[in-house]
């Protein structure tokens, strides 16, 4: 394989035709996957089900299938995918992609000919018919959802090709309200079928000598009687609008500073549009999904979007104001925040520890870099939004000690981003993000109230834990913050999260100074010889674990999740504390992007690990590299709030 990058931020591989070049993409309505040879290899509709089990798309040129090791092309960049090879007299280029808003997916195939030619392809695919059934009944069990199963699965629905305006439209009826309909231009015919659907279909043509023609489908799957529901003959006709829609798209993927190289702008405009690629709205729920695999129930973490929105601010901080009024109208009215709200506003996983700072923190960044002082006044939920940050921060005031740090009780709470671990007691990452939310409490309070009386009481407050995580935390003869502690064990290991005491400066230049030397030493793999496995990115934390008790599921092994699998969003997190020290940080900020393309995950991934298993694709807060691009400066954490 070779992997190359475009002058205008395309990810371009050149492979044997056989091998797969998956890509993931998404919309406001649905994710995909194509596989670099004509497939659709993931299709999923946000807050439904999945669609395919399976899809096969093969290529015959004058009835003689295609040479399976021919030479191929990939360009990928935001919502499309191009695949280009030559065989047999024709050049060939598939062009697969989403629109910004539509359930569909386009499909082109334009097919130059040297001499007269037939061209067909002839595509198959298997349903995913349970994703279908958990999800509806996952949503609602009741008669009628159980009654749509077992009708679907017994009836024998209507299946129709019809021929019509230059076009062939392929209705199929999957199950209950399960359709599934292709328009494709041209003559076409469906082949196999199941139950009321086809699931085989083949287009063509003949292509004369010096010509060139596109062969072009449509597909789409969902339920016809709600927001998933789309025209596919009506997507046929607006083909060439929808593609111009994806380039632009594509084009407006623009970092607000200069960026040098090939490598930097296609970094870039992947990270931006896995971000981009999140958001979505359904009804009043309108903010940034953690990814593609947490669209069933569509649902968005206070975390996460934290994160993620770092890199959307300075291009659309519209898109971040949406995400905060979501939010804080997931806020319960005694002010627990949980992991994440869902689509219908209710709670997922309880209240965690780290979601209540970084829904103010949130906040008080979108005031200081936009200067939106409205949405302090914007009503939801728990009253207002300045109501729901008092709120919230006041509920957690409540879980300190005498010292004012935050007590995580319990010997098995792992309510935090870090849930594979029971982190109990204190833990430096909750509490330099709790000291921050304070801090960003009493700027709001005096800035934009004028209020000296609350803001004192906050800032007394912040001072105070401020100095608890210094004096009960740092570990002098290590030199860093410990990653949690109570009166019956420490676990004294390096962890990558505690570097937020860094980006929101808590403690002492000198110690920031030892602390970001010792993570450069032993969390950079390049750097870390003792580790073993390689140069491959940036450990969550050195040395593993050591406390076997306090690790479950993926975190038990070493390398993985928790346990020393890099996260991007954390590396590139460090990768700008080391920016505002002026410190070299490319290596964390760009080395899970490069070790990740060269073994073919092409969008931003949530974690990974050099021995065990990757995580998801198109991970929103694995974005976060953008924001580090876009903020060079450094000095996006100390700019002041004013009016």
């Amino acid at each position: 394989m070779a992997l190359n990058y475009s002058d205008i931020g395309e990810i371009v591989v050149n492979e044997q035709f056989h091998k797969k070049v998956c890509y993931d993409v998404a919309n406001n309505r649905i994710t995909a996957q194509f596989d670099g040879r004509g497939g659709i290899s993931k299709y999923a509709v946000m807050n439904k089900y999945s669609v395919f089990s399976a899809f096969y798309s093969l290529y015959t040129i004058d009835g003689i299938p295609l040479e399976y090791m021919c030479d191929k092309e990939v360009r990928m960049l935001g919502k499309k995918q191009i695949t280009a090879f030559s065989e047999k007299g024709a050049d060939i280029v598939i062009t697969q992609f989403l629109d910004t808003e539509n359930n569909c997916i386009y499909v082109e195939n334009k097919v130059s000919a040297k001499q007269d030619l037939t061209f067909k392809n002839v595509t198959n695919f298997g349903i995913d018919f349970g994703s279908y059934v958990q999800q509806l009944l996952a949503n609602r069990l009741n008669a009628g959802n159980i009654s749509k199963i077992i009708g679907g699965l017994m009836k024998k629905n209507k299946k129709g090709v019809e021929e019509l305006e230059g076009m062939t439209y392929i209705k199929g009826e999957v199950m209950g309200d399960f359709y599934l309909d292709i328009a494709l231009n041209g003559k076409a015919f469906g082949l196999e079928s199941e139950r009321g659907f086809y699931n085989q279909f083949s287009y063509g043509g003949q292509v004369k000598a010096g010509e060139t023609k596109t062969f072009r489908y449509v597909v789409s799957a969902g339920t016809r009687s709600d927001f998933t529901n789309c025209n596919v003959k009506s997507a046929l006709k607006n083909f060439d609008n929808a593609l111009k829609n994806c380039d632009a798209y594509a084009d407006g993927l623009n970092c607000p500073k200069p960026l040098e190289g090939n490598f930097m702008q296609a970094y870039y405009k992947s990270l931006l549009n896995a971000s981009l690629s999140n958001y979505k709205e359904l009804g009043k729920f309108k903010g940034f999904l953690a990814g593609i695999v947490y669209q069933f129930p569509a649902r968005t973490y206070y975390r996460d979007a934290y994160w993620t929105v770092l890199s959307v601010l300075p291009v659309k901080p519209e898109l971040v104001r949406n995400e905060i009024i979501t939010l804080a109208n997931g806020i319960s009215k005694k002010g627990e925040c949980p992991s994440a709200v869902k689509f219908n506003f209710k709670n997922y996983w309880g209240d965690h520890y780290d979601s209540p700072s970084f829904f103010v923190i949130m906040l008080y960044d979108y005031l200081v870099h936009t200067k939106d002082f409205s949405i302090l006044e914007e009503k939801v939920k728990a009253g207002k939004v300045i109501d729901s940050a008092n709120l919230v921060l006041k509920r957690l005031m409540k879980e300190t000690d005498s010292t004012g740090l935050l007590v995580k009780g319990g010997e098995y709470n792992r309510r935090d981003w870090c849930d594979n671990v029971f982190r109990s007691t204190y833990v430096t990452y909750d509490e330099a993000l709790y000291a921050r939310a304070l801090f960003a409490m009493s700027e709001i309070y005096k800035v934009c109230y004028g209020d000296e009386v609350k803001s004192k009481d906050y800032a007394d407050e912040y001072d105070k834990v401020v100095k608890a995580i210094n004096d009960l935390l740092w570990d002098e003869e290590k030199g860093w913050f410990v990653n949690y502690c109570s009166d019956k064990f420490v676990e004294d290991n390096l962890s990558i999260d505690t570097v937020v005491m860094v980006l929101f400066g808590l403690t002492s230049e000198e110690r920031i100074d030892r602390m970001l030397k010792n993570m450069q030493d032993l969390l950079e793999s390049k750097n870390n010889k003792e580790q073993g496995a390689g140069d491959f990115g940036t450990l969550s934390v050195y040395p593993f674990y050591k406390n076997t008790e306090d690790i479950v599921q993926k975190s038990s092994l070493p390398y993985y999740y928790h346990n020393g699998g890099d996260w991007p969003y954390l590396s590139c997190v460090y990768a700008y504390a080391k920016l505002m020290r002026g410190m070299d940080y490319i290596y964390p900020l760009t080395r899970w992007f490069e070790y990740n393309a060269e073994k073919g995950n092409y969008t931003p991934i949530e974690f990974f690990s050099p021995i065990h298993p990757d995580g998801s694709m198109l991970q929103a807060w694995s974005s976060t590299g953008a924001f580090v691009l876009a903020y060079p400066e450094g000095d996006f954490f100390t700019k002041k709030l004013q009016k």
